[in-house]
């Protein structure tokens, strides 16, 4: 039996550990500051824990799946972070997009605990997440114990072994600048085909032929053509998170490292590119 852990139910997080609960007759763990989120987990059948201490305590692997860096700076060491909780026998394992720096720093950190730390960031959505079909993208999978593969493989259809810690979270960014470029491809090339007087359901079918539309460019493809005054309320405020989490995906790229010279404008001009592709970019 092993003792689950998970730390962070925003719309990726909750489906993961729904998945998990719902896969696993093991005890699941479960923190997060939305006492709603937390709620319903517990409806499913997992523990509420008070902190990631209590989180880590409880536990023998703790997923991670929060926003930013400073997030995980807090869960693991700020006050009743995993550091209070950390123990012999308890493994970390972060799912969040952030700098691949973020991952080592925090491998470092474990490490002093004794603890071991590896990333596996996944893609595929949070429906697939809920299947337990998602891709993980993972770092440092040959020095995984079994506990923790035999969690991705709950969680994950396919595992990708990226390379060292750290590498993941490397794969994840490099996959969403094309995932958020072809969201802004598919804008423009549909807003060409309205200009033009053409019907602009024909492009998914000569996409879909040639093998130009992929699953999640697919899903995404339902937004093309809702009007602007239908952009309001709950809808445009998802759609904003949205665009939130491709600026600060499409950031990291931007600080991960240089490309070529004449494609760094490029990643730039996806970046300031979402308001408009989510279509909430402000008139004035």
């Amino acid at each position: 039996m092993t003792r689950y852990g998970y730390i962070g139910l925003g719309m990726m997080g909750s489906a993961m550990a729904e998945n998990l609960i719902r896969n696993t007759d093991d005890s699941v763990t479960v923190f997060d500051l939305d006492q709603a989120a937390v709620d319903k987990a517990v409806g499913l059948g997992a523990v509420a824990a008070a902190s990631p201490a209590e989180v880590a305590n409880n536990a023998e692997v703790v997923s991670i799946c929060v926003p930013a860096a400073n997030h995980i700076d807090a869960v693991m060491s700020g006050p009743d972070g995993i550091a209070e909780g950390a123990h012999a026998d308890l493994a970390i394992v972060i799912h969040s997009t952030v700098h691949p720096d973020t991952m080592r720093d925090a491998q470092t950190t474990a490490a002093a605990w004794g603890v071991p730390l590896f990333d596996a960031c996944v893609a595929g959505g949070d429906t697939n997440a809920r299947a337990g079909t998602q891709l993980v993208l993972a770092g440092g999978v040959p020095d995984m114990p079994p506990k923790v593969t035999d969690l991705l493989a709950i969680y994950a259809s396919r595992i990708i072994d990226a390379g060292p810690v750290g590498s993941g979270a490397a794969l994840k960014i490099a996959i969403n600048v094309m995932t958020y470029a072809q969201f802004a491809a598919a804008t423009t090339s549909h807003d060409l085909m309205v200009s033009a007087g053409g019907d602009p359901k024909t492009l998914l079918d000569a996409w879909r032929d040639m093998g130009q539309l992929g699953t999640l460019t697919e899903q995404f493809s339902g937004l093309l053509g809702i009007p602007a005054e239908h952009v309001t309320g709950d809808f445009r405020t998802m759609l904003e998170t949205q665009v939130g989490i491709s600026q600060k995906d499409l950031s990291l790229a931007l600080g991960l490292g240089e490309t070529r010279p004449m494609l760094n404008p490029f990643l730039h001009a996806v970046h300031d590119a979402m308001p408009s592709v989510y279509n909430v970019e402000d008139p004035s």
